[in-house]
């Protein structure tokens, strides 16, 4: 992903974070993503995540900027 500037960088990561406790909502992660990206045109996937506290498995959200 290329980010707009270094700040962008760093509000969009800390979105990101927000975006896997649950903090904001994906409509927000997308404000986000339009914000903070130079290439808006963005793929949006899940991907499992395997987590040790509880042995669980659980769909992350994760952005792709495409060409």
């Amino acid at each position: 992903m290329k980010y707009k500037s270094e700040i962008f960088e760093v509000l969009h990561e800390n979105a990101v974070e927000m975006y896997k406790i649950g903090g904001i909502t994906e409509a927000s992660m997308r404000e986000y993503d339009e914000m903070c990206l130079v290439n808006t045109k963005m793929k949006r996937e899940s991907i499992p995540v395997y987590n040790e506290e509880n042995d669980t498995v659980n769909l992350e959200h994760i952005s792709h900027a495409t060409a």
